[in-house]
C-alpha cells in the first residue's frame, strides 16, 4: 500500500514517465459524476441516491471491502480494441476520463494491485504492491525512453514472470479518498466512442452533459482507427443488443454484419464472457438511456 510522503513520490514517478491514469464508465454514470465534481466510489453513488451502471461484480466488492474505494487504471484498455487487437471495447463504458497522476494527492493511501478487486477472496491490504521499485518493475521501458514507451505496462505473462503471481492481470489502482470522489480539475480530457443512436452522437449527449454541468475539460471522439473497419464495429454491436445479448458465435454468423466483424467476433470466442460483461454494461448504462431520451435529463 502506498501512503504518506510515498504518494507525493507515486505521483512524481508517473509525472516522470508522462503516465496518465484512466477510468471508464457508461452515460449515465457520467451524468453522477458530473453533479458530484468528479470521479466517485460506488459508495458516494448509492448513498446520494444518483443512477450508476449496476456491475457483476457489486456483491463481491462490498464483501472485499472495495465499494467506497475509487478505481483508475494505467492504461486505455478500449484503446487496444481501437487499434485493432483482438479484444472487446472497454466493458466498463464508452466515456473514458484521462486523468492526471496529481489526483491520487486527494488519496489518504493507494493501491495498485495486480488482482482485480471484484474477485472472490481479493484482499486489498494483502495484494497491493508496497514499494515504488515495485511500481516501477510494472513498466516495459525505463522512464529515460520517453512516452509513449515509458508508459507501457508489461503484459500479462511479463507481470507474471516479474512479481511471481499466477493470477497476475493489468494493474488496478483503488483509492481511499476522504471525500469519496476524485475532482473533476484533474481531468486531462474526456474520449467517447463513436456510437450514434437514433442519429445522435454518444459525443452530443456528453458534451450536453458537460455544458450543463459547466465543466471545463475538453471532450474527443476516438477517431484513431488504424483499421478503418474498425470504427464501423461499435454501432453494427450496438444495434444487435437488446433486452438479448446476442454471442459472439451469434454475431460470427450474423451476414447482415460486415465480414471484417464477423472474423473479429470469430477470433475472440475465447473472450465471450467479457462481451457479455460488456454488452450488459452498454445496454443497462447508456443504449437504454440514448434509446428513450431525447436529451439528457435535468437532476
Amino acid at each position: 500500500m502506498i501512503t504518506g510522503n510515498s504518494i507525493q513520490s507515486l505521483v512524481d514517478l508517473f509525472a516522470e514517465r508522462q503516465v496518465f491514469l484512466y477510468h471508464a464508465c457508461q452515460l449515465i454514470d457520467f451524468q453522477s459524476y458530473l453533479r458530484l465534481g468528479g470521479i466517485p466510489s460506488q459508495a458516494l453513488l448509492e448513498t446520494r441516491k444518483l443512477p450508476f451502471t449496476p456491475f457483476e461484480t457489486d456483491t463481491i466488492d462490498r464483501e472485499n471491502n472495495v465499494w467506497n474505494k475509487v478505481f483508475v487504471n494505467l492504461s486505455d484498455f478500449g484503446g487496444f480494441f481501437a487499434r485493432g487487437a483482438k479484444n472487446v471495447p472497454n466493458p466498463y463504458g464508452p466515456v473514458l476520463f484521462k486523468i492526471r497522476p496529481s489526483a491520487l494527492l486527494q488519496a489518504s493511501d493507494v493501491a495498485i494491485c495486480l488482482w482485480s478487486a471484484g474477485a472472490k477472496g481479493f484482499n486489498r491490504e494483502h495484494e497491493a504492491l508496497n514499494a515504488l521499485e515495485e511500481v516501477e518493475n510494472l513498466f516495459s521501458y525505463p522512464s529515460n525512453v520517453g512516452p509513449p514507451q515509458s508508459t507501457y505496462v508489461k503484459y500479462r505473462e511479463q507481470l507474471i514472470k516479474e512479481f511471481g503471481r499466477p493470477k497476475a492481470q493489468a494493474p488496478e489502482i483503488s483509492c481511499t479518498v476522504p471525500d469519496d470522489v476524485l475532482s473533476i480539475q484533474h481531468v486531462n480530457f474526456v474520449g467517447v466512442d463513436p456510437y450514434i443512436i437514433n442519429n445522435r452522437k454518444l459525443l452530443d449527449w456528453v458534451n450536453e452533459i458537460k455544458q450543463r454541468e459547466s465543466a471545463q475539460f475538453l471532450i474527443r471522439e476516438r477517431s484513431h482507427f488504424p483499421d478503418r473497419s474498425r470504427n464501423s464495429f461499435y454501432n453494427q454491436i450496438a444495434d444487435r443488443i437488446g433486452e438479448k445479448i446476442p454471442s459472439l458465435h451469434t454475431l460470427a454468423q450474423d451476414n447482415t454484419c460486415s465480414q471484417s466483424l464477423r472474423e473479429w467476433a470469430e477470433q475472440i470466442f475465447h473472450l465471450e464472457w467479457q462481451f457479455t460483461r460488456y454488452a450488459t454494461y452498454l445496454r443497462d448504462g447508456t443504449l437504454k438511456l440514448m434509446r428513450t431520451v431525447s436529451m439528457p435529463s435535468k437532476y
